[in-house]
């Protein structure tokens, strides 16, 4: 399986991630416009959100080969084997996010950028040999949202248009392919795992909200790369398939406070081929005051945790989640640690 966005959306809240990644209901701020643009048009006055969000995305295994170091693991030949075995069997992943974004009751405008990357040693690879793994995801553009709610107050139609760079590179290669390793050292053969491509795409969603007194029902319909989204360039990633999801949630709430619960089905028809615990996103958000969320949820076959405090102009998030990079959980899982900074209103 590789290492690439597949059915989730181009960027998500680390939040969001931590709490199932369930979001095609609830999303939060930038969120909405690459979730589902429908979710815009609801909310409190005509100001949604403008800001910034940055979040730092670390692998477990990257933070406890540091803290490994730090301890010391002995010296002479037996400290050496350690660590060369260490080096061998540890995978290296971190990532950073940004986006900047104003939201509005019918509009949205998002520049964002989404990176990456998964380094994997192997003692021993396909061939008996060592090995080494590179994958990453990069993604970087442009979003414009527009929204409305149709003909009720209970239906809201959204639609996103996209100007994206985008590169999914993934290399595996022997140590001792010397071919290989010098075809890495030409420009066209750096080019080639490393260039980003461009192009235009399209989402649209669609939002059912029967709203009670004290409780909330939400359908979701979203679509995302209508008929496909083309990228040119020299990188090695062509295209973007399409792909349909639904989303269904039930919110319990008060005047302050709210249980969320969700569910998200993505990818309906298999466009990327992805295992059944992959498509399907659970999870729920509990907000107190408005300004503490807890989220818990079910995110790629693992459990994942979120914490968000807003106070007012500044946002803290902090998520773990486990990201599956194999065919079935607990094949070649990466537990992240994610910590997000976020300044607007």
């Amino acid at each position: 399986m590789a290492f690439a966005k597949g059915s989730a959306p181009i960027y998500e809240d680390p939040f969001d991630i931590g709490s199932g990644g369930a979001s095609l209901t609830r999303a939060s701020q930038a969120g909405m416009i690459f979730s589902n643009p429908a979710l815009i048009p609801y909310g409190p006055g005509f100001h949604r959100w403008f800001g910034n969000e940055s979040s730092i995305l670390v692998g477990k295994d990257s933070v406890d080969f540091v803290r490994s170091l730090q301890s010391g693991s002995g010296g002479g030949e037996s400290g050496t084997a350690t660590f060369v075995d260490k080096v061998m069997t540890t995978p290296l992943h971190a990532g950073f996010l940004n986006n900047f974004s104003y939201i509005n009751r019918l509009f949205g405008f998002s520049t964002f950028s989404r990176n990456v990357f998964d380094i994997a040693a192997k003692k021993f690879g396909d061939t008996g040999l060592p090995a080494v793994r590179l994958r990453a995801e990069s993604y970087q553009g442009v979003a414009v949202s527009a929204a409305s709610m149709a003909l009720t107050n209970a239906l809201s139609f959204g639609v996103t248009a996209k100007y994206l760079y985008a590169g999914e590179p993934d290399l595996a290669i022997e140590l001792t392919d010397t071919e290989s390793l010098q075809a890495l050292q030409t420009p066209s053969g750096l080019r080639s795992l490393i260039s980003p491509n461009s192009g235009y795409g399209y989402d649209a969603g669609l939002l059912l909200f029967k709203q009670g007194r004290s409780s909330d029902f939400r359908l979701a319909l979203k679509v995302d790369d209508v008929g496909g989204t083309k990228l040119a360039g020299d990188g090695s990633l062509k295209s973007l398939k399409q792909t349909l999801s639904y989303g269904v949630a039930y919110t319990l709430h008060t005047g302050t406070d709210a249980i969320h619960c969700s569910l998200d089905y993505r990818d309906v028809q298999g466009a990327y081929g992805e295992e059944i615990f992959k498509r399907v996103r659970l999870g729920t958000k509990l907000v107190f005051r408005q300004h503490v969320g807890l989220g818990i949820g079910y995110y790629d076959g693992w459990p994942s945790y979120a914490l968000e405090l807003d106070a007012w102009l500044i946002r803290l998030t902090g998520a773990i989640y486990t990201r599956e990079l194999g065919s079935k959980p607990g094949l070649d899982p990466r537990t992240i640690y994610s910590l997000g900074f976020t300044m607007g209103l």
